[in-house]
Order: structure tokens, then sequence, then C-alpha cells
């Protein structure tokens, strides 16, 4: 049987996820599902077998170019072994959350091996009541979150006994891994092809930039974008400091008829009431420990999807950025909601993610090698000023750190509506894990499954030692707004259950 062959070039935002990663902020996201029974390793392990001709970038290692030529390409892992990426972690009989949640931290802040293709799937077992719990960690140069959540969707079914897929027409033989000369010269040779194709869209893409409306132009969007970088952020504790290796997470979960009934009343977005929550959790946060706001704002980092209909199903980033500006002043609940709404539809007017898509884009007119050397000085510096907050905290707070421009990242990905099952197992919640580095110690990710919203807020314990304050915080906002609901408002009808549908992944 003839090997495959299957070789695929990671783009600029793709591989700026490994020029980027430091050994204290490995760029791995995450998720952790768990399931209200006991799953066998076994029966797990086959579940993947089984599936495994559906993910064919699971069965691929990056494979860094010759001096940097081109981007880092996947390449078929002749030595692939699913024994090498499914772990099985058996905890104290009767196990609580608490311990269950120290254990997935310590497996989480290890960085995926590059030897090796770049996820794991770690099983739980051993919690109170029989119940398990799966840890997924994939690395951000493969997926994002929407491509993460498509991923899930391969590996799940909406029927507890879904048949299995059909196996392929032929066992799966690796090709050999190109050697030094091949390396060479397949970098040379999609150098030139991406030089060659980025010439040939510059026109179209002068073009693109004039789809603005004419009221709004496409370089004062890019000037407002630089605008909110050119102003100072509040000083937020958990951007004070580098971060170092270590994580803590806590999480939250409210269904989703809440947030109906709360846009029904006031308006405004699922997002919109997201970011309110956060802003005003984080804002009451500042408060508890005196933090000075000094009229400075609240500026968090949004990922905006921007995949195309024909991208669905592939995976990869494609994302752009919107950075909504808060007061970092307390208020009441609803004034919150109503001042996010505001931000948000003016950032939509300006059409500023597209603009910051549009700037992303210029990335790819860097050479490799550039690009390359630029983020392993300013990887080497983030990893610098971690090992000085991990050895002496006190003292890393007064040395040069790395900025990013934002207190954190707040990323909302849609999951399903309904319930799914893995290995026949109906999984109960689910709850995302956002990569930290640099000076953002604390970040959220915001997943919906089953008519339910899960909130995960990972956190750098030495900058944010009790993210339970904040959780806290974020959960007396969120009571507020559902106070301030009419009781006569309702939520609409649950959406009609939608069924997965399995799928190869590329």
């Amino acid at each position: 049987m003839t090997p495959s062959k299957e070789s695929f070039r990671l783009s600029t935002q793709d591989a700026s996820f490994l020029y980027g990663e430091a050994a204290n902020g490995p760029l791995t996201m995450a998720m952790m599902e768990t399931f209200r029974s006991h799953i066998e390793f076994r029966s797990l392990l086959a579940h993947m077998e089984a599936r495994m001709h559906l993910l064919p970038r699971y069965r691929q290692r990056v494979v860094f170019a010759p001096f940097n030529l081109a981007h880092p390409s996947l390449e078929d892992d002749p030595g692939f072994d699913l024994a090498n990426h499914l772990f099985c972690h058996e905890l104290p009989p009767d196990s609580s959350e608490a311990v269950l949640m120290k254990k997935v931290m310590q497996v989480y802040e290890k960085p995926l091996d590059r030897g090796k293709p770049l996820w794991e799937l770690h099983l739980f077992t051993g919690l109170r009541g029989g119940h398990s719990a799966i840890l997924t960690k994939i690395h951000h140069c493969l997926a994002d979150g929407v491509s993460g959540m498509e991923l899930l969707a391969v590996t799940t079914s909406t029927r507890p006994d879904a048949p299995a897929p059909t196996p392929p027409d032929e066992p799966w033989k690796p090709a050999p891994l190109p050697g030094r000369a091949e390396q060479v010269a397949s970098a040379l040779s999609d150098f030139t092809r991406s030089r060659i194709e980025l010439a040939r869209q510059a026109a179209g893409t002068i073009a693109h930039l004039r789809d603005f409306d004419a009221d709004v132009s496409a370089p004062a969007a890019a000037v407002q974008t630089f605008r909110r970088f050119s102003q100072p952020i509040v000083a937020a504790p958990w951007n004070t400091a580098t971060v170092t290796a270590a994580r803590t997470m806590a999480w939250l979960q409210f269904p989703l008829r809440d947030v109906v009934r709360i846009r029904a009343t006031f308006g405004g977005t699922v997002n919109d009431l997201v970011l309110a929550i956060l802003s005003e959790g984080a804002a009451r946060y500042l408060a508890f420990h005196g933090c000075p706001t000094e009229g400075r704002p609240l500026r968090i980092g949004c990922p905006v999807n921007v995949r195309a209909k024909d991208e669905y199903g592939k995976l990869g980033n494609r994302v752009s950025m919107m950075f909504p500006e808060f007061d970092a002043r307390t208020m009441n609940a609803v004034d919150r909601l109503e001042a996010v709404i505001e931000e948000t539809s003016q950032i939509k007017a300006n059409k500023e993610a597209l603009a910051f898509e549009n700037l992303l884009a210029v990335l790819d007119y860097v050479p490799p090698i550039t690009l390359g050397t630029a983020s392993r000085l300013l990887t080497s510096a983030i990893e610098g000023a971690g090992r000085l907050a991990g050895a002496a905290p006190r003292l890393a707070r007064f040395a040069p750190m790395v900025g990013t421009g934002i207190n954190f990242i707040a990323t909302n990905v849609p999951g399903s509506p309904v319930p799914v099952y893995l290995a026949g197992h109906q999984m109960a919640e689910t709850v995302g894990m956002i990569p930290l580095t640099a000076t953002l110690g604390y970040g959220v990710a915001i997943l919906s499954y089953n008519r339910n919203l899960y909130l995960g807020l990972m956190a750098e314990p030495n900058l944010m030692p009790d993210v339970g304050l904040m959780k806290s915080r974020i959960k007396e906002t969120l009571r507020e707004l559902i106070a301030r609901v009419p009781k006569e408002i309702v939520p609409a009808a649950p959406t009609a259950p939608v069924h997965a549908v399995t799928r190869e992944v590329a």
C-alpha cells in the first residue's frame, strides 16, 4: 500500500502560536468534560482508535523548516502511537471536585511534546458518585475555539447507541518524515508560491478594504484600534508581572434561559451579557483589593470568528479580535450591561474586528525567518521574566515586562445545544481552559452546552491567588441582573434538537 502524504504548511497565524510559546506560557487550549458515570479506559481507547482516520491532523507532528525558510509544516508521524496521547489517572476513591481540579491543573500546566502530534486526552476516574472526567489538550497552532469544538463533534454523538463510523478502506500507513534536503526544497517552493500569491492578492486586498461603509473608512477603523492601544489600561493585579507556569481555575454554570430573560428585558447579545458580568466582576474585584483605577479603562480582548462558510470543518486558526473598553469602577449591573451594549455596538459599527483582521494579514508579508527570529527573542524575554517571577515574585514586579495592552482575554465558543455522548456516556458539563502568557494572569473561556453557559476562569495563582473571589463577584452581578427581570418575562421555547454529523476534520 502506498503511504499517505498529507503534508500541511501552517499559516502565519497558526505558526505564531509556536513561535510565541514560552515555557511558562504554554499555548495549549483545553476542555474538561465531566460524566456522571464510570468510563473504562479500554473503552475510551477503542472509541478513539475507531475515529482516528477522521482526524488526520491528530496523527501528524510539527516539522520546522530549516533556517525558518517557511513556516513549520505538519507531517505524518511514523512513530504515531495512540497510547502516547491517551492517559488514565486513577484518583483516590470518592474524590471531590477540588481534588480533581488540582490534578487537572497539574496535567494542564505541562507543555505538549513537540516531538509528537500536539494533543493529549486524559481520563480521570475515582470521582465521587462514580463520575469521570476527561481533559482534552490541543496546541493552539492546530485549532482555535471553533475548530476545537468541531473536533469534539467528531468524537461524540447525540445518541448513546450511535454506531461506530465506517472504517477506512485501507489501514493508515504514514509516509516517512522528509529529509533535510526535501525540507529545504519544500520550504523554498512554498515560500516562493506564497510570495507570488501575496502579490496577486495585493490588489484584491485593497479592494477588500473598500468594503467598509462610505462613512467609515478602513483607515479610520485602523486608527481607532491603534488609538485604543495608545491609552494606558487599569493596573490590575493579575497584570503586574509575567506569569509563571503555575495555574489555577474556577468555573461556574448558569442556564441559558436566564440569558434569554435578561436579553428580553434589556436587549443586547449573549456576548454582551457575558462581557457585562465579566467586566463588572473584574471592577468589583479591583475595588475589593483597593486598586486605583485613575480613570483608566478595563480593556478586554475578544476573539472574533472570521471563517468563511467553506472553511468550517477545517483545523487551524481563523480569528480576528475586538478590544472593548469599559469603566474599571463599579456600577450597578443594569448600567454595566447598558454600557457594554453601547460599546460593542460602536465597535461593530466601526467594523474594528475587520480592520484588525486586515492588520493581521500584514504579517503574511513578513518572511518566516524574520517573524520566527523576532518571536524567539520576545519568547526568551517572557521566559526570563517568568523564571524571575517564580524565584522572586516581589522583585519581578519591578522588572521590565512584556505588556499585552489588554487586561484579559474572554473567548466565547458555541457548543452543542443538546446532550452529547462519548463512548456511550453522556457528557454532563464542559468547561474551557484558556492559555495564559506574558502579563495575562487571568483569562476566561465561555462555552455553551445543552442549554447552559459555562465560564472557565483561568488564573496564575501568584498574580491572582483568589480566583474564587472573582467568581463570586461575577455570580453576584448575574444575580442582580436576574433580579431586575420582570416575572412575566419567560424564556422562549427551547431550540429543537439537532443531530451531529460524523465527518472528517482536515
